[in-house]
């Protein structure tokens, strides 16, 4: 078997014939297949009594309920703390504050195209931008998931999944950055904000003012603020990509099951 091409179908019967306690699903996002084939191994592992780890947006975007579900039924965790700003604290911050409640949350949860922005700032046109985005490594050769919105669209429905609330790819409004004219803005800033409450989401290019600090938040950096009821907004800013930053959150969760799983 040592050195043997595995077939893409052969993963599901490796899964479930393993004798490992934790499944790491680390697959690239589909978005046409609605998180497959990531769903069907996060789902397998679960029903073979494993507990899993996933930075695949996909499969929780799409199927949080599903694995949920699952996951009370067959009494496993299942993390996924990378879909988000990787290492850095996001949705995870909730669980530091019992007794909070969130009115709304707003961010910039792309660093392609926060990076893209700052160089448009510094006098470049989007093209010029993206192309040094790609040079840099943090855009792809088809960049239309992060300048079209919908990584950060999938990342704003899981956030807002972990809070309670039912938003998803039907009821958003989903604008990128092509085609943007930041001098029609004047002295405001545009960033690429992802924004939700219980009952609205969205994500679409939106002009801050100077004082906001999410206004100054460049290169490709990510920032989540949090509103609450009781201590009013909390602000984290750090990396949201890159191949460290998702190991830490990766390292988060691998902790979370040592510590909390309950064989």
């Amino acid at each position: 078997m040592l050195g043997r091409k595995i077939d893409l179908d052969e993963i599901p019967n490796l899964i479930e014939e393993s004798d490992a306690d934790i499944v790491c699903e680390f697959t690239d996002l589909n978005i046409r297949e609605r998180g497959e084939p990531a769903f069907t191994y996060l789902s397998t592992a679960i029903r073979s009594g494993k507990h899993v780890i996933t930075t695949n947006k996909g499969p929780i975007a799409f199927h949080y309920d599903e694995l949920m579900e699952l996951g009370r039924k067959y009494n496993r965790l299942v993390r996924f703390k990378g879909t988000v700003m990787a290492g850095t604290p996001s949705f995870n911050i909730i669980d530091l504050l019992p007794g909070v409640r969130v009115n709304y949350f707003m961010g910039i949860l792309n660093g392609t195209t926060n990076y893209i922005l700052t160089r448009m700032y510094e006098g470049m046109d989007f093209n010029e931008a993206l192309r040094l985005a790609q040079e840099r490594g943090f855009a792809e050769a088809d960049p239309s998931l992060d300048v079209d919105g919908w990584d950060a669209a999938l990342k704003t429905i899981i956030i807002s999944r972990v809070l309670g609330w039912r938003h998803d790819l039907g009821n958003m409004e989903v604008r990128g950055i092509r085609n943007l004219d930041i001098k029609a803005f004047g002295d405001r800033v545009v960033k690429l904000i992802a924004y939700a409450d219980k009952e609205t989401a969205y994500v679409k290019p939106i002009p801050l003012d100077r004082s906001d600090v999410l206004a100054h938040v460049n290169e490709n950096l990510n920032a989540l603020r949090i509103n609450t009821d009781i201590l009013g907004d909390i602000t984290v800013i750090g990396p949201g990509a890159g191949p460290i930053e998702t190991a830490q959150a990766v390292l988060t969760d691998l902790v979370y099951i040592i510590n909390n799983a309950g064989d």
